[in-house]
């Protein structure tokens, strides 16, 4: 049994811990417009992980993490949707290049919170921890980080809401789609994580499919019903 200070559970909250102290020096103390800050972390994390991965022997995180870089990127649709379609979604020029009307770092950004909310689901398994509340658990965390994200990322002027019911800068309607994806996300990469590599990235299609038909519901229920 490794030491504690050498468990992979240890090792990568350090990481992530280091990371976001990176993250805030960078997004809060350097010169360079947003998208390309944003743009260069997002690149740093997916370089500086997976080289760890391969160092440590981080098999499990390496695996999420090749898990859902095709999720990622499919996920450009859905904010693109938002923005394009509903126009409820708005990514400002900041810097980088867009992929339509959504900035381009964000087929890479979704990694990093849905690799906490897979990983979380990974380990409270291990811990013996039944499925339903595995799932309420991973949904409860995937809803903190997106909605903390929701309520900060205005402020690098990197994407905001308009014109939808909103709580301070969180918009209702996105909450639990966001919380649906964590969750899915978890559940997928479960199901399929040890297959056929082309058969993980249809899954991540798929899971990308099923959250952008939930927004369109919750959006349709929380704004023109409700």
């Amino acid at each position: 049994m490794k030491p504690k200070f050498l468990a992979e559970e240890f090792l990568l909250a350090i990481y992530f811990l280091v990371f976001s102290i990176l993250s805030g020096i960078v997004l809060f103390y350097t010169p360079y417009q947003a998208g390309v800050k944003i743009a260069g972390l997002t690149a740093f994390f997916h370089v500086s992980f997976v080289a760890l991965s391969l160092v440590l022997h981080w098999h499990t995180p390496y695996r999420i993490w090749k898990f859902l870089v095709p999720l990622s990127i499919f996920m450009v649709f859905p904010d693109w949707f938002l923005s394009a379609v509903l126009q409820i979604l708005v990514f400002p020029e900041d810097g980088f290049s867009k992929i339509g009307t959504v900035s381009g770092y964000m087929a890479g950004l979704w990694v990093i919170p849905l690799f906490i909310c897979v990983y979380t689901g990974i380990k409270l398994e291990e811990r013996s921890v039944s499925i339903i509340g595995t799932v309420i658990w991973v949904g409860i965390v995937s809803l903190v980080i997106f909605g903390t994200s929701e309520a900060t990322m205005w402020i690098l002027g990197s994407w905001y809401a308009q014109n939808v019911k909103m709580w301070g800068h969180v918009a209702y309607y996105v909450l639990l789609p966001e919380m649906i994806l964590g969750i899915t996300a978890y559940l997928a990469y479960q199901g399929f994580s040890y297959s056929f590599y082309p058969l993980q990235v249809a899954m991540g299609f798929l899971v990308m499919v099923l959250y952008i038909g939930n927004l369109s519901f919750f959006y349709l229920l929380i704004e023109k019903i409700l």
